[in-house]
């Protein structure tokens, strides 16, 4: 009679168990699921309702590649496939479509399940919507105007950047670029065709610098950043001189700008050699200082 009374006992705690982690999966504001080895999704919380071409009768027992997007399948897939092979955590951001048609990220967390026998039999998964969150971040380091980087995402880029070109064994550019006499253009044809002027330098400088990895910023009034590895320092000084070109090549008339006559560009460049750590404050010091000799040089040039 008492092990019956054990057994009931426990039988008893397996239940309320049970209905707090039902109550968890079906009320937690997360996507929590399972899959096997083969992508097979083996459980879903209720919350899946939210995404786009979820069916409660057909989700369960489907296949990854089944129930999403390919894009977006293979990437989950792939996430839950290291979490398996490497058997740990993994922690990633991944993109989802919800009913109402628009792309939300969500932070996620992929883990592997085991057997008895302690063999790796699945996954599992439990992904947090970050979209408000990962747009507020967004914002916070984009130029309102441009749409281009600011200078806080600048700060925060630089020493990843010479890292990675440091492991390529590459040298990287930091380039300072500004529009000539920009005060004389404000105060002649007033501010919101000051603005056209910056969103033009913001446009020529991503079109000119559009490979993987090139980056440009507005720092502030009409001062950019650029940081871009090259091979060379002739390949640095070839792409700045194509950005002063294109500027040069549809003139916007400036009259405080002579003897141009136009709105022109001046370029500064610092060079970051792969064998060198070099301080933002120094990097930024070199290239303030090229601009400067571009400037005195007479404007609409590229200084080193």
């Amino acid at each position: 009679m008492h092990d019956i009374a054990l057994l009931h006992e426990e039988i008893r705690r397996l239940r309320e168990a049970g209905r707090v982690y039902r109550a968890i999966l079906d009320n937690a504001p997360l996507l929590i699921s399972t899959k096997d080895l083969q992508g097979n999704i083996l459980s879903a919380n209720r919350h899946f309702d939210v995404l786009d071409g979820y069916n409660p009768d057909t989700f369960i027992g489907s296949n990854v590649f089944d129930a999403f997007p390919p894009e977006i399948a293979a990437t989950l897939w792939r996430n839950d496939q290291r979490a398996a092979q490497e058997q740990r955590a993994i922690h990633e951001e991944e993109a989802v479509y919800h009913r109402d048609k628009t792309l939300h990220t969500y932070a996620t967390v992929k883990f592997p399940l085991h057997d008895d026998a302690g063999q790796v039999c699945g996954t599992c998964a439990v992904s947090s919507d970050i979209t408000d969150a990962r747009s507020a971040q967004i914002d916070s380091v984009t130029d309102e105007l441009t749409g281009l980087k600011n200078r806080r995402y600048f700060n925060m880029r630089f020493h990843e950047e010479q890292r990675r070109a440091h492991r390529d064994r590459r040298t990287l550019t930091l380039m300072l670029a500004d529009v000539d006499c920009f005060k004389g253009y404000n105060d002649t044809y007033g501010h919101p065709q000051g603005d056209a002027v910056l969103m033009r330098v913001a446009r020529t400088l991503s079109a000119t610098l559009n490979r993987p990895g090139d980056l440009v910023f507005r720092i502030g009034g009409d001062e950019f950043a650029c940081l871009f590895a090259t091979s060379t320092e002739h390949e640095s000084v070839d792409l700045a001189g194509r950005i002063r070109a294109h500027m040069d090549a549809v003139p916007v008339p400036h009259t405080e700008n002579q003897p141009f006559g136009h709105v022109t560009l001046s370029l500064g460049l610092a060079f970051l050699p792969p064998d060198t750590e070099i301080a933002l404050a120094d990097a930024y010091e070199m290239a303030d200082q090229a601009l400067y000799r571009a400037k005195h040089l007479g404007r609409n040039s590229v200084s080193r």
